[in-house]
């Protein structure tokens, strides 16, 4: 049995009990049974942050003797112990995870992307948003695959500790990349099982009080999180990180960490504090299974945690984004038109997503369904033009756009 087998049987084990009473229901064995959308569910999660050695001292300093330090605040775990952050179990009543329809694997439209989630709060998914991906080999037997991201996830310890830790990713951390995945399909007979990954940007707040600021820290490089065994949409399953060492925390903004014993430290947005070692998902779990959820977690946190960078950047410029989370359709407006002295015809074309490519088709008998691509568009803004040269000849044309050739 491999580890990732062992992770994924160890983390679900708690959770015999719930799943043996809970009603089966066969899952549909295609995806074409999941078209565009949104799934909305419940889900759990929890991290740990080691803590980079410069603030080791301080912190062991002004947390002595407070909540985070004492054990009846979770009846399992020391939220500070010995320079490690460990959160209690967050709960998230209804995080919306985006889908787009399928598609071939390895065709035009996974690298071109597809329209993912339902209106509103729709984006484009591609192929380059995936950077870091799993180790199992891309299918190139057929099967098919569904663009996929979080959407909108809020963790909070609101039914275990209270005292302020928060997660956030989606539409709920607006500023930080989209949180793009991928659905592969086991076979091209059989969708499911299917895996499935995601490469996760969030947005993490520790709790303030006494000596503490508030402090909230942004990962830049995406963890990686994956599952294997996906046999519906939502699935019921815990995703598990698989990054091959932990991924760096910065401090997301400016702060000032009062330390009575050596003084007060500023400290500037995008200071290393620390290396997140551990984190788990469970997707459809509901706040009766905490307990159960947390349980496991200890017992990751003792054989599973990802090793330390020996070297991690200590100071970076953190890059704000601003995704688009209004995305449509992809639609053909065309103003400002006009013949040139030659017989071209120019057009203004609005309405393009910005830095994507997009493919201008035109026909000249609309009814017959031939459509020739006449143009590949990569705009820099949601604008461009075209001169049409055929038109010298073709004096009736129908245009359109799409996403692929």
């Amino acid at each position: 049995m491999n580890l990732k087998m062992k992770r994924s049987l160890k983390l679900l084990s708690a959770i015999v009990g719930v799943l043996l009473v809970t009603p089966t229901h066969l899952p549909a064995q295609s995806f074409t049974n999941y078209p565009v959308g949104d799934d909305v569910t419940p889900s759990l999660g929890q991290f740990q942050i080691v803590m980079d050695s410069v603030w080791r001292k301080t912190f062991d300093f002004i947390l002595e003797g407070t909540p985070l330090g004492d054990t009846l605040v979770t009846k399992h775990i020391r939220l500070y112990k010995n320079g490690v952050f460990t959160s209690p179990t967050l709960y998230d009543p209804t995080t919306k995870i985006g889908r787009s329809d399928s598609f071939i694997s390895g065709g035009s439209e996974e690298t071109n992307g597809l329209l993912a989630g339902a209106f509103p709060g729709r984006t484009y998914i591609t192929d380059s948003q995936l950077v870091v991906r799993p180790t199992w080999s891309v299918a190139t037997n057929g099967a098919r695959a569904i663009h996929t991201f979080l959407k909108s996830m809020h963790l909070t310890d609101s039914f275990t500790t209270h005292v302020g830790f928060s997660v956030k990713a989606g539409v709920m951390a607006p500023t930080r990349p989209v949180c793009a995945g991928e659905v592969e399909g086991g076979t091209p007979e059989q969708d499911f099982p299917a895996r499935s990954f995601f490469n996760v940007y969030v947005v993490v707040d520790l709790p303030s009080g006494g000596l503490l600021p508030p402090i909230q820290l942004v990962n830049v490089e995406p963890l990686l999180v994956q599952q294997t065994n996906l046999t519906s949409f939502p699935p019921r399953l815990v995703y598990i990180h698989e990054n091959s060492t932990a991924v760096p925390m910065y401090f997301n903004n400016d702060c000032i960490i009062h330390d009575p014993s050596s003084g007060d430290i500023p400290v500037a947005r995008g200071t290393l504090f620390g290396q997140l070692t551990l984190a788990g998902h469970g997707v459809k779990f509901s706040s009766t299974e905490i307990e159960s959820f947390q349980t496991e977690f200890e017992n990751e946190e003792q054989t599973n945690s990802m090793a330390l960078r020996a070297s991690p950047l200590t100071n970076i410029v953190i890059q704000d984004f601003a995704p688009d989370y209004n995305a449509g359709p992809l639609t053909l407006a065309i103003c400002a038109s006009s013949f040139t002295p030659d017989g071209a015809f120019v057009f203004t074309i609005n309405n393009l997503p910005a830095n994507s490519t997009n493919y201008l088709q035109a026909t000249s008998d609309f009814a017959s369904g031939k459509w020739e691509t006449v143009a590949t568009l990569l705009p820099s803004t949601n604008g461009a033009n075209y001169a049409d040269q055929s038109a010298i000849t073709n004096r009736q044309r129908y245009y359109r756009l799409m996403g692929t050739p």
